[in-house]
């Protein structure tokens, strides 16, 4: 039934619980799993004099989201089964949404309820909310409880 399943981590707890629930759909389908971190462009967006600031904030940005993918490949892999990872650069509601399930022919997100941007879901809305009514595949929207 389903072929090849997104998952979106940011290193919540919600992500944790969205990614069991993926490894166990995943062993039921014998679907593909590819596990996604975003380095958020907007958290780049910050005024100096010299690229030096911002190259150093996104080397750090982007080990932590490495970090994230990495982790859960291993649980994946304690779980018996193997996944893609990518560490993207860019708005997270695309990508999650729209941008990487075209390019890697993905038929179901499975993503956590709320992650970590509590103040970007007060301004802006969530990540999740934004995927749910944008995305082009099919999403299970997944509660920590």
């Amino acid at each position: 039934m389903y072929q090849h399943i997104l998952v979106p981590l940011d290193g919540s707890k919600n992500s944790q619980k969205a990614l069991s629930v993926a490894i166990t759909i995943a062993k039921t389908f014998s679907s593909k799993l590819t596990l996604l971190s975003v380095v958020d462009n907007r958290t780049l967006a910050v005024p100096t004099t010299t690229a030096t600031p911002v190259n150093n904030a996104y080397t750090e940005l982007k080990g932590y989201a490495q970090g994230i993918v990495d982790a859960g490949l291993k649980t994946v892999q304690e779980n018996g089964l193997d996944a893609d990872t990518i560490v993207s650069q860019g708005y997270p509601k695309s990508l999650i949404a729209t941008d990487v399930p075209k390019e890697q022919n993905i038929d179901l997100i499975v993503i956590g309820k709320s992650g970590r941007g509590a103040v970007d879901r007060l301004l802006i809305g969530s990540t999740t909310a934004y995927v749910v009514r944008n995305a082009t595949v099919q999403v299970l929207v997944v509660n920590d409880n």
